[in-house]
């Protein structure tokens, strides 16, 4: 695997391409955290609108 993929010639700071792929990675991550974040949020509201009775407001144990 290491004849296929060349970290250091693809990530390569010396040239303009692989700065370009360093910020490419870098945009991708902070896109994923993001995406991430909001899902783990979404869910987190799910949880807590289920522990509620939708007629009386009470909440449920």
């Amino acid at each position: 695997m290491s004849d296929q993929f060349k970290f250091n010639r693809i990530f390569d700071s010396n040239t303009v391409r692989g700065r370009a792929n360093v910020a490419k990675a870098t945009w991708a991550s902070v896109g994923l955290i993001y995406v991430l974040v909001k899902m783990h949020r979404r869910n987190a509201k799910r949880r807590e609108a289920t522990k509620y009775c939708k007629g009386c407001q009470q909440k449920l144990f």
